[in-house]
């Protein structure tokens, strides 16, 4: 399972103490200065769910693939809880608000894309292990 989520980070590394809270790996697909990054996580579901909680970390959308599809709960709108936590995130670092009824695909598009114009979703994969 993968998670697409917004981090604090050190060093390109999420902030995220993995002796505590660990998961399987990561890949920093973009990044707002050295403090916040846009990653790709890659963990079991618990483990995703505990990161998900970290007080540092904003999640957008777990996801899942088979053969015949790729990520599919990109196309689910957003929970509206998660979307409040991400947009007060969003108007603190001085970015536009995500709007209601929005899909999770169009929120890491839209965030991801901010902080990095060349991000490709498709490319900015972890193998899942």
């Amino acid at each position: 399972m993968k998670a697409f989520a917004i981090c604090k980070m050190v060093g390109g590394y999420p902030e995220i103490d993995q002796n505590v809270t660990p998961y399987k790996g990561h890949v920093l697909a973009a990044q707002l200065n050295e403090n916040w990054g846009c990653y790709l996580i890659s963990g079991t579901g618990h483990q995703l769910l505990a990161i998900d909680a970290l007080p540092g970390v904003y999640g957008i959308c777990a996801v899942t693939e088979n053969e015949n599809v790729k990520w599919g709960e990109l196309d689910e709108i957003m929970d509206p809880d998660k979307r409040t936590r991400i947009n007060t995130w969003l108007a603190n670092n001085d970015y536009p608000t995500i709007p209601a009824g929005w899909t999770s695909k169009q929120v890491v598009m839209a965030i991801y894309k901010r902080m990095n114009a060349n991000f490709d979703l498709y490319a900015s994969d972890i193998i899942d292990i």
